[in-house]
């Protein structure tokens, strides 16, 4: 690249810099001006008041924690409701795309219960888990850790949304892996252990790496609805919700931001990890 290029490129990169930077501040400015204006920060905080509580995460709010506390417990809760999820969906997802008789007496009941919203497991989830949490499940009162905040019954509510999607997208995965592939694994003498780990496996595999991806985005979302309606004591939904009901909108908005760069964080983690195992796809005719 000759030098001449070398420059326009680096101005094209600081053109597009400048037009993602532009809108933020843009609207900062727009936000701190209106705050300034109305001098109700009751109601409406001003951007520094705002930005003052995210630069502090760990300072205390009520009885209820820090917003990094919180946020790591509500974190701690999707990556286990989301990691049973995925074991569990995936694998019946593969059983029931390589078993037609299975497939043929689950899917009707997972067609039932699928259209559920998961927020409406929430008074199932209360009623049968009520507020026990992971250590009691094991008999353990109070292990003294961050998994006494960890409720069964949100774990299985984040279980839920998490599993239908992983369930469908590996189903649609191993359903649509082409016969011709298979007759000819089998044709070379390929064992059915072979054919599912040479063939259906990295057929699928982009369907179910897509069904992970939603059901992520998903589990993020069903725990924070889930933190603000029930009975629990932590997490930064319920931050959320507590610091709305004693008028502290500086620490709702500050929640609200954490909430949408936490979810796009996991979205942009889990892109690379679906471009990391299936960087071959766009090469296939």
């Amino acid at each position: 690249m000759s030098k001449e290029e070398l420059k326009i490129s680096k101005s094209r990169n600081y053109s597009k810099l400048i037009r993602w930077v532009a809108g933020p501040v843009i609207l900062l400015l727009i936000w701190q001006a209106a705050a300034h204006y109305y001098n109700q920060p009751w109601i409406f905080p001003s951007v520094t008041r705002v930005l003052s509580q995210l630069a502090h995460p760990l300072r205390q709010h009520y009885a209820s924690g820090s917003l990094l506390s919180n946020t790591l417990i509500s974190l701690l809760r999707v990556i286990l409701g989301f990691s049973l999820a995925a074991v569990v969906g995936v694998t019946l997802g593969i059983v029931m795309g390589s078993v037609t008789f299975i497939r043929d007496i689950i899917e009707p009941v997972i067609e039932l219960l699928r259209p559920l919203c998961p927020i409406a497991w929430l008074p199932f989830a209360i009623v049968v888990f009520k507020l026990r949490t992971l250590p009691q499940l094991f008999g353990i009162d109070y292990s003294h850790t961050i998994f006494d905040q960890v409720q069964l019954g949100m774990i299985f509510v984040i279980f839920v949304g998490g599993f239908f999607p992983v369930l469908t997208n590996t189903l649609d995965g191993v359903t649509g892996v082409r016969r011709n592939y298979l007759l000819l694994a089998k044709t070379l003498g390929a064992s059915r252990r072979q054919i599912f780990f040479h063939v259906y496996l990295p057929a699928s595999m982009p369907m179910i790496l897509t069904g992970l991806r939603q059901g992520l985005g998903l589990c993020w979302f069903v725990i924070i609805a889930a933190e603000m309606m029930t009975g629990g004591d932590s997490g930064i939904g319920y931050l959320l919700i507590y610091a709305s009901d004693n008028s502290a909108m500086d620490i709702v908005i500050a929640a609200m931001l954490i909430i949408g760069a936490v979810g796009a964080l996991l979205a942009f983690l889990m892109r690379r990890i679906m471009h990391s195992f299936v960087s071959w796809k766009p090469k296939e005719v």
